[in-house]
């Protein structure tokens, strides 16, 4: 949600509608652009809704640190952390040189109990993990690839609401991790298609010419089985 939104008050008012019904039924969400703008104006639409995955760049991520109170004392390397913490334990994924991916569910914002993610011992959820991504990219990022991440981190967190579900896998990751875990994966195959496309493409390269190196980043990164899907198993 929020590429291409826009800001206009009707658009605006939309997608918290759209937000409030995501987290009454429990799906997982990405927000980015306009979306990230929306929630800046009003914290509480993703507070403490554990199933959120924000892309913010450079300027959004500093507009939404200063929205959630971060102390400018906080070294920079730690405050993906910190907004994490102080917005309940979304998943936060900091845009960059290199990728910082954060989930802090430490603080009094974290919705432990009805986090609809698992159940059991509140202390065990309460974690703080970042990740951060330095895999290849290419050298130059040009305006959409944005979007890019935010559509392929969209697309696994499909594949882990079907893991949830029982699809496929045994079920042995918890359901609060599978926020960050397609952050990190889709910041690892968007990271890798840009360089595959500059390869191709140098200075010339546009959005688009990323999108044919969707399907190899992946079998780069993950292997060509899995990127088979079920194939070739039944």
């Amino acid at each position: 949600m929020g590429p291409g939104l826009g800001r206009e008050g009707y658009m605006q008012a939309y997608a918290r509608l759209a937000l409030s019904i995501a987290r009454e039924q429990a799906m997982f969400v990405v927000l980015d652009a306009d979306a990230l703008y929306m929630i800046g104006k009003e914290l509480s639409l993703v507070k403490g809704y554990r199933r959120a995955v924000l892309t913010p760049n450079v300027v959004e991520f500093k507009r939404l640190s200063e929205s959630a109170g971060v102390s400018p004392d906080v070294p920079t390397k730690e405050r993906a952390g910190e907004v994490s913490k102080l917005l309940g334990g979304v998943v936060v994924l900091e845009k960059g040189p290199t990728d910082l991916i954060a989930s802090d569910t430490t603080g009094e914002a974290a919705s432990l109990e009805a986090s609809k993610l698992d159940e059991g011992d509140e202390e065990r959820q309460r974690v703080r993990e970042v990740v951060e991504v330095d895999v290849e990219g290419g050298l130059k990022r040009c305006g959409g690839q944005g979007d890019v991440l935010s559509g392929t981190v969209g697309a696994m967190l499909a594949w882990g609401k079907c893991y949830e579900d029982g699809s496929f896998g045994d079920g042995s990751i918890p359901a609060s991790r599978l926020p960050l875990l397609a952050a990190v994966g889709g910041s690892m195959v968007t990271r890798t298609s840009s360089r595959m496309a500059f390869r191709l493409q140098g200075r010339g390269l546009v959005t688009q010419d990323m999108l044919p190196q969707l399907g190899k980043s992946f079998s780069e990164l993950f292997g060509e089985d899995l990127w088979a899907g079920s194939k070739g198993r039944f």
